[in-house]
């Protein structure tokens, strides 16, 4: 693989960072006041729900593509459920759904959700106790897995939100009722496809926890140039230099560890491509905290208020390194793949 993006993938990049700015959160009072339904639009007449769409079985956008643009929406927080959308599009074109109903969700008009199990590390069936649809702003459904076979379920009775929530910017049903029949999608996934979607759903969170604590960190450098204390800049201060310069290094290696693992979700064979994107989601994961609470001591005081948005990154990387698996869990598939245990 290269180890810097093309022309194009440059000139992509420079689109998403600038779409992720004009939809993005910059303070937790953006939570209630974004217009979501502005910004799925602009999602939508960009074609970012559509990059995974096939022209001849082949996917429009490379996971690299994928990447560039979560990252990008990461660093902004953007509310806008992406993450599902692309995943979810990916779900119906190995299962040879109907083209029209990745028509519809390429256009934007039908969402959906995931149905995850309670740890947050699996796909779920419909019919599994206290399952989760995750990232459901907006969702008319909820894709999940019955022995290989992609089904779909109506949010709209059986489910309510949480209660409680760590991350503020994504939506979250639990199932509470099992009012309405699953209906299946397509054709049974084979082994080899359900390991190329975990690969790119793998690299897609860790794209989204890589652009959340890049632009935390460098919120925390930007307010070290700005806060006097004792009559210095804190940014002169050794320890915090050090603490700013640990979390780059974290965010950079995380960044360089997942760039590969974005190219092998297409150019690797199955196995190779899911090892990698665990050996991603394993760092950015164990990053993603230690990242973001350091970023909270640099702002000091203030870093620990409701009203700055310090909190609001460390809640969405604290998600993100949950979904579809920690560290642990990462490391232990990881250790079995290379030992050969069943």
């Amino acid at each position: 693989m290269l180890a810097l993006f093309n022309e194009e993938q440059q000139m992509f990049e420079s689109t998403a960072k600038r779409l992720a700015e004009s939809i993005g959160i910059t303070n937790p009072h953006d939570l209630n006041t974004n217009d979501r339904a502005h910004g799925w639009q602009m999602l939508t007449d960009v074609g970012l729900l559509g990059l995974r769409m096939r022209d001849n079985g082949v996917p429009l956008a490379s996971g690299v593509e994928v990447m560039i643009a979560a990252q990008a929406l990461g660093e902004t927080l953007t509310p806008q459920p992406f993450i599902s959308a692309v995943l979810a599009g990916e779900l119906l074109a190995l299962a040879n759904a109907p083209d029209e109903l990745i028509e519809e969700l390429v256009a934007g008009e039908t969402r959906y959700g995931l149905l995850l199990d309670r740890s947050f590390e699996n796909l779920a069936a419909p019919d599994d106790a206290d399952c989760i649809a995750w990232d459901t702003d907006g969702a008319h459904y909820a894709l999940g897995l019955i022995q290989n076979q992609v089904v779909r379920i109506s949010l709209a009775q059986g489910f309510e939100p949480a209660r409680e929530v760590a991350d503020l910017t994504r939506g979250l049903l639990h199932r509470r009722a099992n009012t309405t029949p699953a209906e299946t999608i397509g054709e049974p996934l084979s082994a080899e496809k359900i390991k190329r979607w975990l690969a790119l759903t793998l690299v897609t969170v860790s794209a989204d926890i890589v652009g959340a604590i890049t632009a935390a960190q460098a919120g925390a450098v930007a307010y070290t140039r700005e806060r006097v204390q004792y009559g210095a800049l804190i940014g002169s201060f050794q320890a915090i230099q050090h603490l700013c310069a640990e979390m780059l290094v974290q965010a950079q290696a995380a960044h360089s560890i997942n760039c590969y693992a974005a190219w092998g979700v297409d150019q690797l064979d199955a196995d190779e491509a899911l090892l990698a994107a665990r050996t991603a989601k394993a760092y950015a994961a164990s990053v993603a905290l230690p990242v973001t609470e350091a970023v909270m001591q640099v702002y000091g005081g203030i870093g620990q208020t409701w009203e700055h948005i310090a909190h609001v990154y460390t809640r969405r990387a604290m998600v993100n390194a949950r979904l579809f698996g920690d560290e642990t869990y990462q490391l232990q598939r990881i250790a079995d793949a290379r030992l050969g245990a069943q």
